[in-house]
């Protein structure tokens, strides 16, 4: 008959030890995972606000012939007056404060209650929040806060800005670090000026 032998502690150690290095290994991948989820979540939030505000503005400077001198034409069509979207992207960047309400001033509810304007031409804020009702200096509920910088083109050489723009739009974020360290994505959009009645 044979006999069964139990296991010794030094048997028991070694697998306990070679489980303990198993656990570690696939523990160490969930802070990649999570934050590889976030980014991912974020990169499409992103592209959806982008979208969104963009085609927003693009309602706006189409609605009307007085539209499209005001956020497009600007100082050619008005005089004194320079056009909403600026030539070039917004400067200062690192100058901006996301959680000082005053600088800050929501777009029309059509849009959500989440897209922000800054009192400089061209920057806006979007917050992503699981409150229903977003307020800027509710930094409890806000899961992300992104910086979007607008600005306008022409959409080729020669044609100037009473045929048609292109919109660019980067979006930034978190907003809270630094420009240089915030993740980003520049979209763009080009509108045709209707004929307006």
């Amino acid at each position: 008959m044979h006999k069964h032998h139990p296991f010794t502690m030094v048997e028991i150690l070694l697998a306990l030890g070679v489980c303990a290095i198993g656990i570690c290994s696939v523990m160490v991948l969930f802070p990649i995972g999570a934050n590889a989820s976030r980014d991912a979540s974020l990169e499409t939030y992103s592209a959806n606000a982008a979208d969104q505000l963009l085609h927003y503005l693009k309602y706006q400077i189409t609605y009307s012939q007085a539209n499209w001198d005001i956020y497009i034409a600007g100082a050619s069509a008005i005089a004194g007056a320079s056009a909403q979207i600026p030539d070039a992207k917004p400067a200062d960047p690192e100058t901006l404060v996301p959680e000082a309400p005053a600088d800050w001033t929501a777009l029309p509810t059509d849009l959500g209650s989440n897209i922000f304007k800054h009192s400089t031409a061209g920057i806006y804020q979007i917050i992503n929040d699981r409150n229903s009702t977003p307020a800027v200096a509710n930094t409890a509920t806000i899961d992300s806060r992104m910086l979007v910088y607008l600005w306008r083109e022409e959409v080729m050489t020669g044609v100037n800005y009473d045929t048609a723009v292109r919109l660019l739009l980067e979006a930034t974020w978190p907003a809270e670090l630094p420009y240089n360290a915030r993740q980003k994505s520049v979209f763009v959009l080009e509108v045709f000026k209707p004929a307006f009645n």
